[in-house]
């Protein structure tokens, strides 16, 4: 620490003496800006057990870390299938939940916004954890950054088809009636979905990189700094003009989320 000195002159018994007095600044602490956190992909309940477990490990271990003034947004898919039936809830999800039940008594804030795979457990998350849904495209604003949060599913395919049925799973009658149907039945019905479209969507790396930029060309987003999204399962980040592109990536393949940290976004790995 830098001392600043000065010298003044103190009379006594006609003598003069010197004395130094030192004046110390004020302390300063600068506490650091705590982390805004955005995670997607999870993708519990699909794959093997020995997949399913390891995912589960390092996902519950990832929260345990999150300090208590971070912030966390889920952006969906953190469940491969789960729809809110009064008393029925999938097996072998509840490491997850203990996990986000930790998270929330030490104080974080956790919201979620749905994936194609997940919008239906938003009710359960609310009603039983406390954690807010967002819907998709929502603008929020932390450390003087504006990022829409969006699931991404729709974003860069141009097929209607997969429009109209984004749509339609998301209304409250379809919903009423899937319940209908029993538990097994609709989880079976949803697990040879899920792959399908897996199978069916299965572009790799550059023709994904090709369609965000032909998004970003067509589509402006000034109105925000990044536009943060899932489902693409491919963890990347791309400059536009005004606004940055940022997909998560997944849990599946990577192990990445992002981090925003005094005004940066960057997508990190989680060891």
């Amino acid at each position: 620490m830098l001392h600043t000195a000065r010298s003044s002159t103190l009379r006594c018994d006609k003598r003069a003496v010197s004395v130094t007095r030192l004046f110390y600044p004020p302390l300063v602490v600068l506490f650091p800006m705590a982390n805004v956190y955005f995670a997607s992909d999870t993708h519990f309940g699909a794959g093997s057990a020995e997949s399913q477990a390891s995912r589960e490990t390092r996902f519950v271990a990832w929260l345990d870390s999150i300090a208590p003034d971070d912030r966390l947004y889920l952006l969906g898919d953190i469940f491969d299938f789960w729809l809110d039936y009064p008393n029925y809830m999938p097996k072998g999800n509840l490491e997850v939940l203990y996990g986000l039940r930790r998270v929330l008594d030490r104080g974080v804030e956790v919201r979620f916004v749905g994936g194609n795979h997940d919008i239906w457990c938003a009710e359960y998350l609310e009603a039983n954890l406390g954690i807010e849904t967002l819907p998709c495209g929502v603008v929020v604003e932390h450390q003087g950054v504006r990022l829409r949060l969006d699931h991404g599913d729709g974003l860069l395919s141009g097929d209607r088809f997969y429009r109209i049925f984004r749509a339609a799973v998301r209304t409250p009658a379809l919903v009423f009636l899937a319940k209908s149907l029993h538990p097994e039945l609709l989880h079976r019905f949803a697990s040879w979905l899920s792959s399908t479209s897996r199978k069916s969507h299965n572009a790799n790396t550059e023709e994904i990189l090709g369609m965000i930029r032909r998004y970003g060309e067509l589509h402006s987003h000034a109105d925000v700094d990044y536009l943060v999204v899932g489902h693409i399962h491919v963890p990347t980040q791309q400059q536009f003009e005004g606004w940055v592109f940022t997909c998560l990536g997944d849990w599946v393949a990577h192990s990445t989320v992002g981090r925003l940290r005094e005004g940066k976004l960057d997508v990190v790995p989680v060891p």
